[in-house]
């Protein structure tokens, strides 16, 4: 998503931006831009605080699990399951 060249940026292309800081450090011109949109915008700095939350639960989680030696896996039913599921979430 090209958000380069302008200030003020939607919904839409913070939210992107959100959930890529969570995998990757974003450019200063996206942090910029991300910072100024969520001054202004209360929904969008909701989901940055649920995106944070989710992450912060999700490695406690991992690290729980990590330390009581536990090997989670999914069967092939439901990897076939979420596959089918992002395949028809990426079709609507």
């Amino acid at each position: 998503m090209e958000t380069q060249g302008k200030m003020m940026i939607t919904c839409k292309e913070a939210t992107f931006l959100i959930s890529k800081e969570q995998q990757d450090k974003l450019r200063f011109s996206e942090r910029l831009q991300l910072r100024l949109h969520l001054l202004m915008c209360k929904y969008c700095r909701r989901f940055s605080e649920q995106v944070k939350f989710m992450t912060r639960a999700i490695g406690r989680m991992k690290k729980r699990i990590e330390q009581q030696g536990v090997e989670v896996k999914l069967t092939a039913e439901q990897k076939q399951r979420m596959k089918q599921r992002l395949t028809d979430l990426k079709n609507n």
